[in-house]
């Protein structure tokens, strides 16, 4: 405790020694002949010599009203105390909501023990002060902006939930940052585990980062890997075991086909090692699903599933320097397994290979996706540069359904001459080929003249379906399942007819309307099966990130390392109720006084 006003208490002295000098002193009366003094025997005491002072001795009264005067002189001096708050600074609140914030370390959850903390942060909001909140789960948005309404604070953050996705957490950091921006004194207040990987390319100039801690255990184990290949003996299930705890890990891991068990088997892993297990599918099958009976404290991971079936899967290889935009265009596929290099690997078999500014070689993948990278093996042989063309006719056919390359800007581009087999899509305005493909001798490509982030197209609505488009121009053969299996959070992108469709599952009930020709999914971020139409969908969560459940002391944002600073305080002062009870003594005092009057 502290006081705002020391210089107060000093009144102490002089104000107590009035009051105590009062209770000393005699008061003089007149001498006067009475007939006997036992006629006023209250009065006996006052038979003594007459002097100045008496003999202090002790009264309720005087002991009442040192009080009161104790109290006042406190409460002048505004006392303070350190108390979970704001203290008049603009604040933005990033509540991580990922899968690893449901880990049972905490009573009941850490992400419960998050929001628990975020409500005394709210309720500690003062006129002054300004509060945002942004969720950090796997599409990162604004719950409240900046706002002192406690009230509207409260019912916006009971719509957030846990999920059993992955966070983006640099994200919403970037977006408590544009929030902050320009506003001096401002915060940002990380309620996290910290589990997620180094943020990159995050600045805050004007905002001061704070990390607050959750959690406190790393005990987990986790279905790491779960798959079928082909082999000489027949499908063959690979499922394997990951412990990523401090301790041995003990549990059973069940096996089941359509629904029903057909393994069972124990596990005893060591800390950071990973029990395998394979066993033929059986005969029939079209759904594989795993699951881990174990004393950790996430359940999310204990869960995972595969189809059996060959063409439930399309395995693509993205050879880039990197292109995010890109990544998430064919993420949207549920049926997409992505794998990313920079350069060709040695070794390895892909159903698709899409070159991002990497010029293009020799694959044996039956298909390939070009973007602005032509060589030798290309559908179309390179003759030049274009220097910022403006893309022209469009030829109609499916491939560019829905794309709409009107005003898209293209700052450079490669100018080529379409192969004997090769079939224009699209043209610039000077004619030359802007897209092209090719379908011979069971092999298919896609060309296109320019590479993503040398233009604006990654920016438009039309960039994923154009990718989307291309993978089912690629991959034809691709079975349309009536079961999909997909990550948990993911966001995926079907083919949609022309009403809307109905998704029910573990996060509720929705109805999907389509978008541009596609049902575009965001809402099964919980671990489980669902109902999307007439299909069944499988969510899981098989991540390395999430499931290494152990709390991080220091985070690394932007280069930056930022340490776990415990709960967030502020000083507060609470004379107004020391004055109050100073008030009660003084009416307890004068009652008391009336009363022996």
């Amino acid at each position: 405790m502290s006081f705002a006003n020391l210089g107060s208490l000093l009144w102490l002295l002089p104000l107590a020694g009035i009051i105590i000098a009062l209770y000393l002193l005699k008061m003089r009366r007149k001498d006067m002949r009475v007939p006997a003094t036992f006629l006023w025997p209250p009065l006996i005491y006052e038979i003594r010599a007459n002097a100045l002072f008496q003999k202090l001795k002790f009264s309720w009264l005087l002991f009442l009203q040192l009080l009161a005067i104790l109290l006042i002189v406190v409460g002048l001096a505004e006392p303070q105390m350190r108390r979970r708050g704001l203290g008049g600074a603009v604040t933005v609140v990033v509540l991580d909501s990922s899968a690893s914030m449901s880990a049972t370390d905490e009573s009941p959850s850490r992400f419960d023990k998050a929001t628990g903390a975020l409500n005394s942060i709210i309720e500690q909001v003062k006129a002054g002060d300004k509060l945002a909140l942004v969720e950090a789960g796997p599409t990162p948005k604004v719950i409240f902006p900046l706002s002192s309404d406690i009230g509207k604070m409260r019912r916006a953050l009971q719509s957030v939930k846990a999920t059993d996705s992955e966070g983006d957490v640099g994200e919403a950091l970037r977006l408590a940052a544009t929030i902050t921006a320009k506003k001096e004194g401002a915060r940002i207040i990380l309620l996290s585990d910290g589990v997620f990987p180094e943020i990159e390319n995050f600045n805050t100039e004007s905002a001061t980062v704070i990390f607050e801690k959750i959690g406190s255990s790393a005990r987990n184990a986790a279905i790491s890997a779960l798959g079928v290949a082909e082999s000489s003996r027949g499908p063959q299930l690979y499922c394997g075991v990951k412990n990523y705890g401090l301790d041995p890990a003990k549990g059973t891991l069940t096996l089941f086909a359509d629904g029903k068990s057909f393994d069972s088997v124990s596990y005893d892993v060591r800390p950071n090692q990973i029990f395998g297990h394979s066993r033929p599918v059986p005969v029939g099958a079209k759904v594989i699903e795993a699951r881990i009976a174990s004393r950790d404290i996430l359940q999310a991971d204990d869960y995972a599933v595969a189809l059996a079936s060959p063409g439930a899967a399309i395995k693509v290889l993205l050879v880039s320097k990197g292109n995010i935009f890109l990544e998430r265009a064919l993420a949207l596929d549920p049926r997409v397994i992505l794998d990313k290099a920079a350069i060709v690997p040695s070794v390895g078999s892909w159903d698709v290979v899409v070159f991002d500014g990497v010029r293009e070689e020799p694959v044996g993948a039956s298909a390939v996706l070009n973007f602005g990278s032509a060589g030798q093996t290309s559908i179309v042989s390179k003759q030049g540069s274009l220097a910022k063309p403006g893309v022209g006719a469009v030829e109609p056919g499916p491939l560019l359904a829905a794309v709409g390359f009107d005003g898209t800007y293209v700052d450079e581009a490669e100018s080529v001459v379409p192969r004997s087999d090769g079939k224009v899509q699209a043209t610039f305005s000077d004619g030359k080929p802007a897209v092209v493909t090719s379908n011979t001798r069971g092999k298919r490509a896609v060309y296109v003249a320019f590479e993503p982030l040398k233009t604006d197209f990654p920016l438009q609505v039309g960039f994923p379906i154009f990718v989307a488009n291309a993978l089912e121009f690629l991959v034809p053969k691709a079975e349309q399942n009536n079961e999909l299996a997909i990550t948990a959070g993911r966001t995926i992108s079907l083919t949609a007819g022309s009403e809307s469709i109905a998704l029910s599952g573990p996060t509720g009930k929705f109805d999907i309307r389509p978008t541009a020709g596609r049902y575009v999914i965001r809402e099964a971020t919980s671990v489980g099966e669902y109902q999307l139409g007439k299909r069944r969908m499988f969510a899981s969560l098989r991540s390395d990130i999430e499931s290494n459940v152990g709390p991080r002391d220091q985070v690394l944002l932007g280069g930056k390392k930022v340490d776990s600073s415990g709960t967030i305080m502020r000083l507060a002062g609470f004379w107004r109720p020391i004055l109050l009870i100073a008030l009660l003594v003084l009416a307890f005092e004068w009652w008391l006084f009336m009363r022996r009057s």
